[in-house]
């Protein structure tokens, strides 16, 4: 049973019906017209309020070489969870290997095939977190 309800399709050769159409798309095309007129109108007068009203002073920023409060925290934090991750992938391979000999003991060559590819994926979790510090004192080192 087909409870949808159907509109009734204007007639395309009625001129009431194409006037109706035109209409309606004008004014759809209208309104969005003036949205977007409006909301670029309060974009510039934002902006242009920005611009005069904050002093430029007070934005004046500093750069010092003296690490911010909580670095040695953020750094121990990096750290051990680092050690985790290795930890993890650590597990995560010596899984893999395991299932794959076994499942190879057991003439189970889709198990064996799945423990290899959890064993790769834990030594690519290994090389990522192994790239990771690398990548992470390149990008700051660059001034």
């Amino acid at each position: 049973m087909n409870c949808s309800i159907r509109r009734p399709t204007p007639d395309p050769s009625s001129d009431n019906a194409t006037a109706a159409i035109q209409h309606a798309n004008h004014s759809v095309d209208t309104d969005r017209s003036r949205h977007a007129f409006t909301l670029l109108g309060v974009i510039v007068a934002v902006t242009s309020s920005l611009t005069f009203l904050i002093p430029t002073a007070a934005f004046a920023v500093s750069a010092t070489p003296v690490a911010p409060p909580g670095a040695a925290a953020l750094q121990d934090l990096l750290n051990w969870t680092l050690y985790g991750g290795a930890i993890a992938c650590t597990a995560t391979s010596m899984y893999g290997f395991a299932k794959m000999g076994i499942s190879h003991s057991q003439q189970s060559f889709q198990g064996a095939n799945h423990g290899k590819s959890i064993a790769i994926l834990g030594l690519l979790g290994a090389l990522g977190l192994g790239l990771t510090p690398t990548i992470v004192n390149g990008l700051t080192a660059i001034h």
